[in-house]
């Protein structure tokens, strides 16, 4: 396995431990409530509407190999390493979505340009109520925020677009100080961005998953490198009802490598042809 400089795991909401060899850059909790990102023991802590109680809920722990520091600007909470930017935000319940999204990503794309973070490489949006008109709105507001900034991003292929139970819109991002992220899409619907030797991928399915990190595919992109089922180090798998949850589930569990940390969400996409979206990191 890769040493990795920014990692991540899966824990229960009730225990989440500390590694002492590693600092925290952030967490984010699935939980039966919504909470405005806040920092805690120096890293963000962004609290999403996706689980229906705490049994269920879990937390997603993004961790560094290098020293922290962390901070709030404009509602802003957020942590960096030299490298890696975590970046966390929350808007309220709202009709102005383009509005809304402006401003909150000017603040965060502020930040980031500020303290030398210059592309977004990944994203991860979380719309109360969503549907394709709503995500527009605020699409165009964080297209907009983007335009004035000097901070650039990977585009649609980089983001994770799911529908919370509550809170507004929740969203965080990964931006990076240095390499150059380059963008795949393939036929089947499976997207990624690929970055520092590591593939953060959305598919449909295992199987398009599997056809987008593999060698011949990454070849395509000018990308010398390759991986597997097997490679995938934490998945997370949004289904629309429990029946689709449970066939992912089964999936998983015959087919990715038994160290692999998988989570599992019910949860509204944004593709209305979809049952079921796997998002994850292979490499």
């Amino acid at each position: 396995m890769r040493a990795r400089a920014l990692s991540s795991r899966f824990e229960p909401l009730s225990t989440v431990a500390d590694d002492p060899a590693r600092s925290r850059l952030g967490v984010v909790r699935f939980a039966d409530t919504s909470f405005n990102p806040v920092l805690r023991d120096g890293h963000p802590e962004l609290t999403v509407h996706l689980a229906p109680d705490d049994r269920r809920g879990f937390a997603e722990i993004w961790t560094s190999s290098r020293g922290v520091e962390s901070g709030e600007h404009k509602a802003i909470t957020y942590a960096h390493d030299g490298e890696y930017l975590f970046c966390a935000g929350r808007i309220p319940p709202c009709d102005e979505h383009t509005y809304a999204g402006r401003l909150a990503f000017r603040a965060a794309l502020e930040l980031a340009g500020k303290l030398g973070y210059h592309h977004v490489f990944r994203m991860w949006n979380y719309l109360q109520d969503l549907n394709p008109q709503t995500y527009r709105e605020f699409l165009l507001g964080q297209a907009e925020a983007f335009a004035k900034r000097p901070v650039t991003w990977s585009g649609l292929p980089a983001a994770t677009v799911v529908g919370s139970l509550g809170g507004g819109i929740a969203f965080h991002f990964m931006a990076c100080r240095t390499g150059t992220p380059v963008t795949l899409i393939s036929p089947s619907g499976a997207r990624g961005v690929y970055v520092h030797g590591r593939l953060f991928f959305t598919a449909p399915s295992l199987d398009d998953a599997e056809e987008l990190m593999s060698a011949a595919t990454l070849a395509q992109w000018g990308i010398d490198d390759g991986f597997g089922l097997h490679d995938i180090t934490t998945l997370k798998a949004y289904a629309r009802q429990p029946g689709d949850l449970s066939l992912a589930r089964f999936d998983c569990d015959t087919r990715l490598d038994r160290e692999t940390s998988v989570a599992y969400l019910q949860a509204t996409l944004l593709q209305e042809d979809r049952a079921v979206e796997f998002e994850g990191i292979a490499g």
